[in-house]
C-alpha cells in the first residue's frame, strides 16, 4: 500500500490495493465502527459481494443482508457461514417463526452441523415461547457436532437465558439459582476487560447482566410455582412494583434496538403466560418504535401487526408514525383519521369532529362509539392522537385555516396542561401571520418594502384582515405554552420576543396613529407582555437576557420600560449570572444604553438590603469589570512578554477574595428543571448544572501577552474550589457575536441529543464561555489542553525538515508573486507549493496518543467534531477559518472552532473572498485516517445535516434574533448610534441561510443550484472544500497548503 489516504486536496491522493482494503475492512468490523467501514469500501474499484455483507451487517441493515445471504446461497448453497447469516438476519427481522422453520429444514440437510443449527434456533425458542421446541434444541445443542464460526457469543447467551426458563418450568429452584450465577460469571471477565478500554465496549454485556437480574427478580416473585403455573393479574400490588421497577430500568437502558429486544422479548414471555394481551401489545409496540426509529421500516410493520393482534390499545399512532416516516403522508393522515372517528363523539368534540370529516380521505363510516368513562386516559390518547392528526394537517397543507385552529383548540380544551397543544397552535398561528404579512406588503401600492401598521391597504378582491390583528392571539398562545411548560422554551420565547419588538417597532413608525384598531391591539400586545412578566417563570427570561438587554434601546417607550422592569427581576432572581451578561451594555461606549443599564441595576440594587451580600456583589462587580476592561487594553512594555499583576494592578489584586461567580460555561448555562405539573420559581431552586458555583478567590501573579496583533493576555484565575481556570483578556474585538454565536452551538447540541443517529455517535460542538466587556473588548474562557493547527502543523514540518520560520514563508511569498498571471492559481498551488508540504497531520495523533485505544478514539473524536463544526459554520456563513482559529485538544482529539467575528458570509466580502464552504484542507483530510474524506467524516457531515435541515424552523427562530438584533453590526457607520437601526444586510443573510437548510448550495462561488438531497448536499459541499480551484484562490494568510 502507498502511504497516504484518499486526499483530494493534496498533490496527490494515496493509491490502494484491493487484498490491503480487504484486510483493513476486517479490522474495523471488528473495532466495530460501521461508518468507517462504508468509507473504506469506496476506496476499492468495485466491491465483493463478501464487502457488501460486511458493510451492511455492521450497519444492521437485515433486510440488505438477507439479499446478500440468498446471493451468496445460489453460488455456494452448502455455505454453512451463509446459512447461519441467514438464521441471523431472519431473528434480526423477528421473523422468528420462519427462523425456526429454517432451522428445521437444517437439521435434516445438514445434520453435522446440528449444534449450531439448535444453538441458534434456541434464540428463536424462548422469544415465541415455544418450550417444547427450546428443550428440543437445548438437547440438540448440548451434543457433540461442529460449530460455525461467528454464530457462538451471542446464542451461548442465548442457550443460558434458554437454560434457566427451562429449569423455572422444571420448578428446579436451587437449579435456577445455579444457572444465574454461573451465566454473571461468564460475563465478568469480559465486562472487565471491555471496561478498560471504555464504556461502550462493556456495555453488552451490562445490557446482559440487566437481563439476567430481570429474570432474578421474575424467579422470586414466582415462588415455588412453575412458571405457567401462576398467574399474575394488574391488581397485584407486587407484580405491579415489579412492572414499575422494570419499566423504569428499561428507561435507563440505551434506547436502541440491540440493547432492548431481549429485554422486551423476555416481558412479552412474563405477560403473555399470564394472559396479559395488552401488556404484551405494549412489548411489541416499544419494539416497533425502536424498529422505526433505527430504520427497520418491514420489521417495525410486523411488531406493530404483532401488537395489534394482541389488543394493545393506540396501535394507531405508531402504525401512522410508521407510514409518516416512510413517506405516506396520505395513509398516515388516514390512520389517525379513522381512529379519531371511532373515538367517543363527546370527548372528540362535534366541531373538531366536522372539521375531520370535512377532509374525506377514508370512507366515512364511523363505529358505534365507545363507552367514555375511563375520562382522564381516554381523554390523553385522544389528545395525542388529534395532536398528531393536526400537525400533519398543518404540515401538509390539506385543510381551511379554521378547520386547523378548531382541531388545535380542542386538543387545548383535552389537556390544558399540556405545553405542546399551546404551542403548536402558536407555531401555526406564527406561520399564518407571517404569510399574511408577506402577501400584504408585497400587494401594498408600495411594492415589497414595509407598510406603515396603520396602512388599511388590502386588496380589493379580499376582505382579509391586516396581519396585526393576529399579534395579541400569536403571542397568548406562545405565552400560555411556556406557562404550561420549557420543553419548548429556546423556540417559543425567542420568536415571542422577536414579534413583540417587531411589531412595537412598527406601531412606533406610524407615530401617534388614527388607528384604532391598531391602537387597540397595542395595548392589547402589552397587557399580555405585562401578564408573561407575572406569569412566566424568572429562569426562562435568563434564557433570553442577551436579546433582551440587546433592546434596551427600542423605538418604543412602553416596550423599553417593561424590558427594564424583566431584565430588574432576573438581575434580582439570578444577580451573578445575570451581571456577567449585562457586563457589555453596563459599560456601552454608546451613552443611552449605558444609561438604561445604569438605570435598571440601580433598580435592581434596591431588591437587596444595603450592606448584605447581594448589594455588596453589585459594587464589586462594577469595579472588576473597570479592573478588567484595562487588563484587556493594558499595552505592556513593547517587547514583554508578561505583565506584572501585582504590580500593574494592585488594587484589582487587593479586592479578592470576590463573592462572584467564575464566569465559565458550567456556572452561565441554565440547566432546565424537570417537572411535573405547573411551573413555578420554587420548582427551580437549581437551574446550573454545579449546584455550589466556584467564586473567584484570587488572581495570579502574572498575565501572559500573547504575540498575536492585538496582543490578548491570558489571565489566570483561582476559583474558591481550588482550581486555576485560565482566561482570555481581548483588546479591540467585538465578541458580542461569539457569545451569540455559543448560545446558537448551545442549541444545536440540544438537538444532536435528542435525534438517534447524532446521539448514538456522540456528536456536540465543543463550547465555551464568551464575555463581553464592551463592545470592543471581553474575555474568553481558555479552552485548556488546545494549540491551533498552524502551530502544530509547523512544528511538525520543523521535525522533519520541510518549515523554516525565517525563510519558508517568503520563499511562499515570492511564489506567488512569480506566478501571478503566469499561471492559473490551482496549478501553482497544485505542482509548485504543495510538493513543499507532504500531508503530515496523522502524526500528531500518532505522537499525542500513543496507546492504540486512545489513538482511534482521538481520530474518531476528531472526524466528528470537524464534520459537525464544518456544517454548522457553512449554514451559519462562517468564515476566517485560518490555522489559528481551529484549535486540537491533545487529550480528545476534539477539533474547537473560535473567533466568529467573520459571521454570516462576510468572508465573501472580502478583498479575496473566502470560497471554500469550510477548512478541509489535505492536513485537515490527512487526520482523518485511510478514508480520508470518505467515510466518517462523509456520515457526519450527512448526518448533522439532516438535524440541521429537520428543525429549521428552530434554528431559523433563533438565528433572527440575533441578525435582526442590533448587537450585531452590519456597517460600520451605525456603530455609535443609540437608536436602533434596520440592518440592511440582514434579509440576504436570512435567505441564504434559509437556501442552506434547504439544500441549496449557496456562497460557495457555486452557480444557483436545485436543493439537493442531504446526502448530494454533503458531497457537493466537500468538493467544493477540497477543491484545488477554490483552495488556489484563497488568500495567502490562509495557508491553503496547511
Amino acid at each position: 500500500m502507498k502511504s497516504g489516504s484518499f486526499n483530494p486536496a493534496a498533490e496527490r491522493s494515496g493509491n490502494f490495493e484491493d487484498e490491503d482494503v480487504s484486510y483493513l475492512m476486517e479490522i474495523y468490523s471488528c473495532l466495530d465502527e460501521p461508518d468507517g467501514l462504508s468509507g473504506l469500501a469506496c476506496l476499492r474499484k468495485s466491491l465483493s459481494l463478501q464487502d457488501q455483507l460486511l458493510i451492511n451487517k455492521k450497519a444492521g441493515n437485515w433486510a440488505e443482508v438477507l439479499t446478500f445471504c440468498e446471493q451468496a446461497l445460489q453460488m455456494e448453497p452448502d455455505s454453512v457461514q451463509s446459512h447461519s447469516d441467514v438464521l441471523n438476519c431472519l431473528l434480526n427481522m423477528c421473523h422468528l417463526q420462519a427462523m425456526v422453520t429454517h432451522v428445521d429444514g437444517l437439521i435434516s440437510r445438514v445434520p453435522q452441523y446440528k449444534k449450531t443449527w439448535s444453538m441458534q434456533g434456541v434464540q428463536a425458542a424462548w422469544r415465541l415461547g415455544k418450550w417444547d421446541m427450546m428443550d428440543e434444541y437445548l438437547s440438540g445443542a448440548d451434543e457433540e457436532g461442529l460449530l460455525c464460526s461467528g454464530s457462538e457469543s451471542n446464542a451461548s447467551f442465548d442457550m443460558d437465558v434458554a437454560k434457566i426458563l427451562q429449569a423455572m418450568m422444571k420448578k428446579d429452584q436451587f437449579s435456577v439459582a445455579e444457572k444465574i450465577a454461573l451465566s454473571k460469571q461468564a460475563l465478568i471477565a469480559p465486562l472487565a476487560a471491555a471496561g478498560m478500554d471504555s464504556y461502550v465496549r462493556a456495555y453488552p454485556f451490562v445490557v446482559k447482566l440487566h437481563l439476567l437480574r430481570e429474570l432474578e427478580d421474575f424467579h422470586t416473585s414466582l415462588g415455588d410455582n412453575s412458571f405457567l403455573e401462576k398467574t399474575f393479574h394488574l391488581g397485584d400490588l407486587e407484580f405491579t412494583k415489579l412492572m414499575n421497577n422494570w419499566e423504569s430500568r428499561l428507561r435507563f437502558t440505551q434506547p436502541s434496538l440491540w440493547a432492548r429486544e431481549p429485554l422486551l422479548a423476555f416481558r412479552r414471555l412474563v405477560f403473555g403466560a399470564s394472559g396479559l394481551g395488552a401488556q404484551v401489545g405494549n412489548c411489541w409496540l416499544q419494539y416497533a418504535k425502536l424498529c422505526r426509529l433505527a430504520g427497520h421500516y418491514e420489521t417495525a410493520n410486523r411488531a406493530i401487526l404483532e401488537a395489534q393482534a394482541s389488543g394493545a390499545p393506540n396501535v394507531h399512532m405508531e402504525k401512522a408514525k410508521l407510514q409518516w416516516s416512510t413517506r405516506r403522508s396520505d395513509g398516515a393522515i388516514a390512520e389517525l383519521q379513522q381512529a379519531l372517528l371511532q373515538m367517543p363523539e363527546k370527548v372528540v368534540g362535534p366541531a373538531a369532529r366536522s372539521s375531520i370529516t370535512s377532509l374525506s380521505l377514508v370512507p366515512l363510516n364511523p363505529q358505534p362509539s365507545l363507552c367514555d368513562t375511563q375520562a382522564s386516559k381516554e381523554n390523553q390518547d385522544i389528545a395525542k392522537t388529534l395532536l398528531l392528526y393536526t400537525r400533519w394537517i398543518h404540515y401538509t397543507g390539506q385543510k381551511q385555516k379554521e378547520d386547523v385552529i378548531t382541531l388545535y383548540s380542542r386538543v387545548r380544551e383535552l389537556q390544558p396542561k399540556w405545553d405542546k397543544g399551546f404551542f403548536y397552535l402558536a407555531k401555526y398561528c406564527d406561520e399564518v401571520l407571517v404569510d399574511a404579512r408577506k402577501r400584504q406588503e408585497d400587494n401594498s401600492e408600495l411594492g415589497p418594502r414595509p407598510v406603515p401598521l396603520a396602512s388599511a391597504v388590502v386588496s380589493p378582491s379580499t376582505t382579509e384582515k391586516r396581519w396585526w390583528y393576529s399579534v395579541p392571539d400569536v403571542l397568548l398562545f406562545y405565552a400560555k405554552g411556556l406557562h404550561k411548560g420549557h420543553k419548548n422554551l429556546f423556540q417559543a420565547l425567542p420568536r415571542l420576543l422577536t414579534l413583540w419588538f417587531d411589531f412595537g417597532s412598527g406601531y412606533q413608525r406610524c407615530g401617534s396613529s388614527s388607528n384604532e384598531d391598531l391602537k387597540k391591539v397595542h395595548e392589547k400586545v402589552m397587557s399580555i407582555m405585562r401578564g408573561c412578566l407575572k406569569d412566566l417563570p424568572t429562569y426562562q427570561w435568563l434564557t433570553v437576557l442577551p436579546q433582551l438587554v440587546s433592546r434596551v434601546c427600542h423605538q418604543n417607550e412602553e416596550i423599553v420600560k417593561l424590558v427594564k422592569r424583566i431584565i430588574t427581576s432576573v438581575l434580582r432572581q439570578y444577580p451573578q449570572q445575570a451581571l456577567w451578561i449585562m457586563a457589555a451594555v453596563s459599560k456601552s461606549t454608546v451613552p443611552s444604553r449605558r444609561e438604561a443599564a445604569a438605570a435598571i441595576i440601580q433598580e435592581a440594587k434596591k431588591g437587596f438590603s444595603q450592606g448584605n451580600n447581594g448589594s455588596n456583589l453589585f459594587v464589586q462587580f462594577a469595579s472588576l469589570i473597570d479592573h478588567l476592561i484595562k487588563l484587556c487594553f493594558h499595552p505592556g512594555q513593547p517587547k514583554a512578554r508578561t505583565i506584572n499583576i501585582s504590580t500593574e494592578f494592585s488594587s484589582l489584586k487587593r479586592m479578592m477574595p470576590l463573592g462572584i461567580i467564575m464566569p465559565i460555561q458550567q456556572s452561565l448555562t441554565v440547566s432546565l428543571p424537570t417537572y411535573n405539573t405547573s411551573l413555578s420559581d420554587s420548582l427551580t431552586s437549581d437551574i446550573f448544572s454545579a449546584s455550589d458555583l466556584p467564586t473567584i478567590s484570587g488572581i495570579s501573579d502574572e498575565a501572559e501577552i500573547l504575540s498575536s496583533l492585538q496582543r490578548p493576555k491570558k489571565v489566570v484565575l483561582l476559583g474558591s474550589d481550588g482550581i486555576e481556570r485560565p482566561f482570555l483578556c481581548k483588546p479591540k474585538d467585538d465578541l458580542r457575536k461569539d457569545a451569540r454565536m455559543m448560545e446558537f452551538n448551545a442549541m444545536i447540541n440540544r438537538l444532536l441529543s435528542k435525534y438517534p443517529e447524532s446521539r448514538r455517535r456522540k456528536l456536540y460542538i465543543r463550547t465555551f464561555a464568551v464575555i463581553p466587556l464592551t463592545e470592543d473588548c471581553g474575555m474568553v474562557e481558555w479552552v485548556p489542553h488546545t494549540r491551533g493547527l498552524r502551530h502544530i502543523l509547523q512544528d511538525l514540518y520543523i521535525t522533519c525538515g520541510k518549515f523554516d520560520r525565517q525563510k519558508t514563508n517568503p520563499q511562499i511569498k515570492r511564489l506567488y508573486d512569480q506566478c501571478q498571471g503566469k499561471m492559473p492559481e490551482d496549478e501553482m498551488l497544485k505542482n509548485k507549493i504543495l510538493p513543499m508540504f507532504p500531508p503530515i497531520f496523522h502524526k500528531w495523533f500518532l505522537t499525542t496518543f500513543s496507546e492504540p485505544a486512545a489513538w482511534f478514539r482521538a481520530r474518531i473524536a476528531y472526524a466528528h467534531t470537524t464534520a459537525v463544526w464544518s456544517m454548522v459554520g457553512h449554514i451559519v456563513g462562517l468564515g476566517d477559518r485560518h490555522g489559528e482559529n481551529i484549535l486540537f485538544d491533545s487529550t480528545t482529539g476534539d477539533c474547537v472552532h473560535v473567533d466568529f467575528s467573520c459571521l454570516f458570509d462576510k468572508g465573501l466580502q472580502l478583498e479575496k473572498p473566502e470560497l471554500v464552504p469550510f477548512r478541509l484542507t489535505q492536513n485537515m483530510i490527512d487526520g482523518l485516517g485511510i478514508t480520508g474524506c470518505e467515510g466518517i467524516i462523509l456520515w457526519v457531515c450527512e448526518i448533522t445535516l439532516s438535524v440541521l435541515r429537520t428543525h429549521r424552523e428552530t434554528l431559523m427562530s433563533v438565528l433572527e434574533t440575533f441578525i435582526h438584533g442590533p448587537l450585531v453590526e452590519w456597517t460600520k457607520s451605525h456603530k455609535s448610534s443609540g437608536v436602533e437601526v434596520q440592518n440592511p444586510h440582514a434579509q440576504r443573510a436570512i435567505s441564504n441561510i434559509e437556501s442552506r437548510l434547504q439544500g441549496v448550495v449557496v456562497g460557495v462561488g457555486a452557480a444557483p443550484s436545485l436543493p439537493l438531497a442531504v446526502e448530494g448536499q454533503a458531497r457537493r459541499l466537500i468538493a467544493e472544500a477540497v477543491s484545488h480551484k477554490n483552495l488556489g484562490k484563497m488568500y495567502i494568510r490562509w495557508m491553503p497548503w496547511f
